[in-house]
């Protein structure tokens, strides 16, 4: 008999949801709609979620309507699901008008730095984001808060969120708006008890090791970017959109997954009990 690890914890993760005032971006997309279909994929899976991770972008121009759109679309499930919700800023994001409708905090144009105790799992975003710029950066007092944080270790570790991931570009032209600062980032984080690093901004799935820590960046629920031969610019395109989901072992493994959030088509479906006759038995 084989040993399956436990999931002590899993977070849902979603990036680059990209609302609007007006409800539509590039004439055809609705990010409400879109945005539903990842968060639906999450529900519907019907897998136990401790929490769930916004990576940034939530609104396409920062727009006080827009936030409140996602606000209540994010309700809609939350208020079925009971999960707690975790905001990252975006490059897109506009802190001052984030804060009150996702926060419920006072209007600021301070870094919206938070953390979330979840069952002995803490989970924390740093806000990545330069006002009135694409790439992103870890400033020196934001280390210094990180480390702080990271202090003492968490009783299941920490889960670390922001939307500019430090892992390597694929597509190229999307390297220039990279985050920079990753040293100050890599001391932040060294010796510290942070089990993963969840990211957005890319609009597609990849996945990389910064500082000893898996990564795990999430396609957009707006639209996606294909992947492309150097130089070979950006392609955004709509579909092949998806949602995360981090899932944490008692064995110190973690394991992501995506779930994707298009319409699909079933083809099949075959009950638990049939594949108890095969294979080997596993103890869960």
């Amino acid at each position: 008999m084989t040993r399956e690890p436990i999931a002590t914890h899993r977070v849902g993760h979603v990036s680059d949801s990209h609302f609007t005032a007006s409800g539509s971006m590039h004439g055809t997309v609705h990010p409400a709609a879109t945005y539903s279909g990842a968060l639906a994929a999450l529900e519907g899976s019907g897998i136990p979620i401790d929490a769930l991770v916004h990576t940034g972008d939530v609104a396409d121009h920062g727009e006080a309507d827009a936030y409140v759109a996602a606000a209540t679309v994010t309700r809609e499930t939350t208020q079925r699901t009971g999960w707690p919700v975790l905001w990252a800023v975006g490059n897109h994001d506009v802190r001052a008008a984030m804060a009150p409708a996702l926060l419920g905090e006072p209007a600021t144009d301070e870094p919206l730095d938070r953390v979330l105790e979840v069952r002995g799992l803490r989970l924390v975003t740093l806000d990545t984001s330069i006002p009135g710029r694409v790439e992103g950066a870890v400033t020196e007092a934001q280390a210094e808060w990180l480390r702080a944080v990271l202090a003492e270790p968490a009783e299941h570790g920490t889960v670390l969120a922001l939307h500019h991931p430090p892992v390597p570009v694929e597509v190229t032209a999307m390297a220039r708006l990279h985050l920079t600062e990753q040293d100050r980032l890599e001391a932040a984080l060294a010796g510290s008890d942070v089990r993963a690093i969840l990211g957005g901004h890319l609009h597609y799935a990849t996945s990389s090791v910064f500082a000893g820590v898996p990564v795990h960046v999430a396609p957009a629920t707006a639209y996606t970017i294909r992947l492309t031969k150097p130089g070979g610019g950006v392609i955004a395109v709509d579909g092949a959109r998806a949602a995360g989901l981090l899932s944490l072992y008692d064995d110190g493994r973690v394991g992501y997954s995506a779930l994707p959030a298009d319409p699909q088509h079933v083809l099949d479906s075959t009950p638990e009990d049939v594949f108890t006759t095969m294979g080997v038995d596993v103890e869960h």
